[in-house]
């Protein structure tokens, strides 16, 4: 016909993201990894769940699945608690109709006994991020309409069923992403009738950044299919792979202190081909550590691959994982009155529900490939998986002609009172930047455990695993080896140091240091305990004889180790109590003792007498004190450009430089 034109161009394609997705050059595209969508049910025959779909949103048109459990007769007007769930595929494919997110969803509404908005959200690249966060935010905004006196194009199963108290979000892969970043946005814009979100979980979420890390590919990993589709999906993300959407640890990302719910959980998969897992694990570390008020929980299958439970459901290790998000889905608010059972000031503060604050805590930083300060670059690695434990590296500056010389380690433990504070900490990265620069010391920080969620002797345990760890590197089969630490790395000239409860543990770690072998022969060659935190059972010196029991310095001890043997005159705490192993078996060379002539906690007489005691136990190392007599305590951590805090601060360098 007269008008019509034909072309013989090959159709080629364009882009080729595996099955995932493909993009061919006459603009068609191939999703080979879809699910064919299975219609709604009046009635589930395995669950009973009954099922609907709804256009929550015409401009855009926007869908979504929705479930209601089974009701009995006698539960018919017992209010439900709502998740909103945000489906898997890469943001290209997938769909909240395929029929194995239909099947989970119809287990989990059982099971659960929730009412779900399983959300439709568009794709790319017909609509390139961020629209599928824009239409998830979009559904949660929508359900917490049906909070207010006028909902928006309200739906009878909301309004008769759900309770607003008690909604969750909750995905798989990357919608455990969109998971993150709705709840980081429901942390600073407020949804409808005052609603807030109770709790969010993230199965195998997929974050990624522009650099590997842990089990990722280091060759090729531009090309890697997980880098390669968030391009794809996102080509205009400012940061690209660093962007705070994919990575929320990224250099300026904002703090995840303010997630926007109460509670969290987060599964990973041991053996994830994705390699989603170590980034998980470090966002479930980073949350915890941000000064966020929430709880929150981790759980792994460790012989199982990526999003395992979606594609049977049948299996064990599946029916495990649903059983865990279902038990975080019924976990049931009480009308009791919050009120305080623990209040130590500004160090913790626990209620009577069982959530903790910490008012102290300083958010956390993330690491930096160069400080711009001082240089120094730092990472933040996992050294044990069971239990996971964390820590942050701190490299100097190399120049060409230093690059192969080997540097002394310093292993650095925090202070905190044992039950806040963070390795990862602002102030404390600060502090570990200038030692690393001017020191010209490679730093190891340690993230332990802390009370009441883990008491004493764990953060001891945890610190001593730290240096283990290190040390390990000295042995022809390193554990979970570093590439720091192996090519820079000198092993005759490993020390310890901490400031407050940290030095508290250097002194600990340090008596467990001689009598029990680190490997590859390593000794300690010096520690350096800053302010340490040591007490008894009775003021001596300075220390307050009204109300002695009573001080936070005898409270923080019996909250963080209300087993100790001896309670405060337990060794950890007083190593000068009657019966305290002698000093003489210190395990180092050399020490440093630090204190603060106006401390307020009190500590400097006590680090005196430990000191004068180390010197007369006939131990066969060098050990020096310092004293800044118009100082308070740790003073040199908040402000370290005064005089004062210099000072200290080129102490402790020319200590590690020795």
């Amino acid at each position: 016909m007269a008008g019509m034109t034909s072309t013989n161009t090959k159709k080629e394609t364009v882009v080729h993201l595996g099955s995932y997705i493909r993009v061919y050059n006459d603009g068609s595209i191939e999703r080979p990894l879809n699910i064919p969508r299975c219609p709604p049910s009046p009635e589930d025959p395995a669950t009973g769940v009954s099922s609907k779909d709804i256009l929550f949103s015409k401009n855009p048109y926007l869908a979504a699945r929705l479930f209601l459990p089974k009701l009995s007769q006698s539960n018919h007007n017992h209010k439900l608690s709502i998740l909103v769930y945000f489906h898997g595929g890469a943001f290209c494919f997938e769909s909240a109709f395929a029929s194995h997110h239909v099947k989970y969803c119809n287990l989990l509404a059982s099971q659960a006994n929730v009412v779900i908005v399983s959300v439709e959200h568009r794709k790319a690249p017909e609509h390139f991020l961020p629209t599928a966060y824009d239409d998830c935010w979009a559904g949660l905004y929508w359900v917490a309409s049906h909070a207010t006196a006028n909902p928006t194009n309200s739906d009878p199963w909301l309004m008769n069923h759900g309770d607003f108290n008690k909604i969750f979000i909750g995905g798989d892969s990357s919608g455990g992403n969109i998971v993150h970043n709705v709840a980081m946005r429901a942390g600073v814009e407020a949804l409808p009738g005052g609603v807030k979100l109770y709790g969010a979980y993230l199965n195998h979420p997929y974050f990624w950044g522009s650099k590997p890390i842990g089990s990722e590919p280091v060759m090729g990993f531009e090309e890697t299919y997980q880098s390669l589709i968030w391009n794809f999906a996102y080509p205009s993300a400012p940061g690209g792979l660093d962007n705070p959407m994919i990575n929320p640890l990224a250099p300026g990302a904002p703090s995840l202190a303010t997630l926007g719910c109460s509670k969290m959980l987060v599964t990973v998969a041991g053996k994830d081909h994705l390699h989603f897992r170590y980034r998980a694990v470090l966002y479930y570390e980073a949350v915890k550590g941000s000064g966020w008020k929430g709880e929150i929980e981790l759980f792994e299958e460790e012989e199982e691959d990526h999003v395992y439970h979606m594609f049977n459901m049948e299996t064990e290790q599946a029916k495990r994982l649903i059983k865990v998000v279902v038990d975080f889905l019924r976990m049931t608010s009480t009308n009791t009155k919050k009120e305080t059972v623990v209040h130590l000031g500004s160090y913790i503060r626990v209620y009577n529900d069982g959530s903790i604050e910490r008012p102290l805590n300083i958010p956390r930083c993330p690491p930096s490939p160069e400080d711009p300060a001082t240089g120094v670059s730092s990472k933040d690695i996992l050294f044990s998986k069971n239990p996971y434990l964390a820590a942050r590296l701190f490299l100097p500056k190399l120049s060409q002609s230093n690059h192969n010389h080997k540097l002394s380690i310093l292993v650095y433990f925090h202070g905190g009172a044992f039950c806040f504070e963070s390795a990862f900490a602002s102030h404390h990265v600060k502090y570990c930047n200038l030692l690393a620069s001017q020191a010209n010391v490679v730093i190891v920080s340690v993230e332990h455990r802390k009370a009441p969620e883990h008491f004493l002797p764990t953060a001891y345990d945890d610190c001593w695993a730290g240096l283990y760890w290190v040390a390990s590197h000295a042995t022809a089969n390193p554990t979970n080896s570093d590439p720091w630490l192996m090519n820079h790395g000198d092993f005759n000239k490993v020390f310890i140091g901490g400031d407050s409860s940290g030095g508290n543990i250097v002194h600990n770690v340090a008596m467990r240091a001689g009598v029990e072998a680190l490997p590859g022969g390593v000794k300690l060659y010096g520690a350096y305990l800053n302010h340490p935190y040591f007490w008894g059972s009775k003021p001596i010196g300075s220390e307050p004889v009204m109300g002695f029991e009573e001080t936070y310095q005898s409270l923080i001890w019996n909250f963080a180790y209300p087993s100790a043997p001896g309670g405060l005159d337990n060794p950890m705490i007083n190593p000068l109590a009657p019966g305290a192993p002698s000093l003489a078996t210190l395990g180092c060379s050399k020490m440093l003792v630090t204190v603060a002539g106006k401390d307020h906690l009190h500590f400097r007489y006590r680090a005196v007498l430990y000191y004068e005691a180390v010197k007369g136990s006939g131990w066969k190392g060098e050990i020096e004190l310092f004293e800044e007599e118009e100082e308070d305590h740790v003073y040199h951590m908040f402000n370290m450009e005064t005089e004062q805090a210099k000072r200290l601060i080129k102490v402790v360098v020319d200590f590690l430089r020795q």
